[in-house]
């Protein structure tokens, strides 16, 4: 009983002192129903129908990080992509979800993955897949404090190359932010997720920087300036996405893991959702895009005991990639 009462009196104080500091914070208020309250409800007592990525048929997917299904649908009326459009709703709003409940405790050794995202390296168990190619620990690039497409490109056609027999994801981190294309937003990138993968001490918490999803919710920019650039770092990915497309073989298809909200409404809750938070799975976060497009054959996938992951690239490929410009 009297540890019972202890544990109230902290609870009660720690949450005292949270409200004293940030009462008069419509962000901190917004996370926090949304945390508490809104995520819950999705999650436990009315979680929506969804079709997880594992469960449908492909030998490679082109995984976009973040792009909802209408930002897709509208670049694609513009910009030349082989393939049919449909749309699927992903098992969750973020990507730790999505890694978590599509690959957590299971295994996958005819899957080789090619990502870009660290959260690979925080959120799955090693020998789930067959091989991992960690992008994003050789090469990163500072300047714009992403990896880019072009680089995303060429690892993704090596790792075809070198498993022809493997099932391929290719996880690019556009259109997530940061916006590295021409219409750009400042704001929080990925740098943080990336130190805390690698075990570096990441940027204070209390000082970081507001993503443009955030600071659309706090009213410093407008809707339209977010969208114009979401759109845009979708469109610095597209060539990058359609070579390899038509590079691959097989059953290829070009989805997310989840969406980006800017201000939807999280029914039945009258609260808007900015960004995309855990576990609110609403249809601006779930609804992504799958679309499909069968180059030749189909592979003849093998599933095989886990290689040992390749967080380097070959020499050769290196060489490409410092003749482009995307090595040091």
């Amino acid at each position: 009983m009297w540890r019972w009462c202890y544990g109230w009196v902290v609870t009660f104080r720690y949450a005292f002192r949270e409200i004293r500091s940030h009462w008069r914070d419509r962000q901190w208020w917004r996370k926090r129903i949304l945390s508490r309250a809104v995520a819950p409800y999705f999650t436990r007592l009315a979680r929506p129908d969804s079709d997880p990525l594992v469960e449908r048929d492909w030998d490679n997917v082109v995984l976009l990080d973040a792009c909802r299904y209408d930002l897709f649908a509208e670049v694609l009326t513009d910009n030349e992509l082989p393939g049919t459009l449909d749309k699927r709703h992903s098992v969750q709003s973020g990507t730790p979800g999505y890694l978590a409940e599509n690959f957590a405790g299971k295994q996958y050794h005819d899957v080789v993955y090619v990502t870009a995202n660290p959260y690979v390296e925080t959120e799955i168990p090693e020998n789930t897949f067959h091989a991992v190619d960690h992008v994003w620990k050789d090469s990163w690039n500072e300047e714009t404090d992403t990896v880019l497409p072009e680089v995303m490109c060429e690892r993704t056609l090596a790792a075809a190359e070198k498993y022809p027999d493997k099932r391929l994801i290719a996880h690019f981190n556009q259109p997530h932010t940061p916006f590295i294309g021409e219409h750009r937003l400042d704001g929080r990138g990925m740098d943080a997720i990336r130190k805390t993968a690698l075990e570096e001490e990441g940027p204070d918490p209390r000082g970081r920087l507001r993503t443009p999803f955030e600071r659309l919710g706090a009213g410093d920019v407008t809707r339209d300036d977010v969208w114009r650039a979401y759109r845009s770092n979708l469109e610095r990915a597209w060539g990058s996405v359609e070579a390899v497309l038509r590079e691959l073989d097989g059953l290829s298809a070009v989805t997310s893991d989840h969406g980006n909200a800017l201000g939807e409404r999280a029914w039945p809750f009258p609260i808007q959702v900015y960004g995309h938070p855990l576990g609110i799975l609403i249809p601006a976060l779930t609804e992504v895009p799958w679309h499909t497009f069968q180059n030749g054959d189909r592979k003849g996938i093998v599933a095989e005991p886990p290689a040992r992951n390749t967080d380097g690239v070959d020499a050769d490929i290196e060489e490409r990639l410092r003749s482009l410009g995307y090595a040091e």
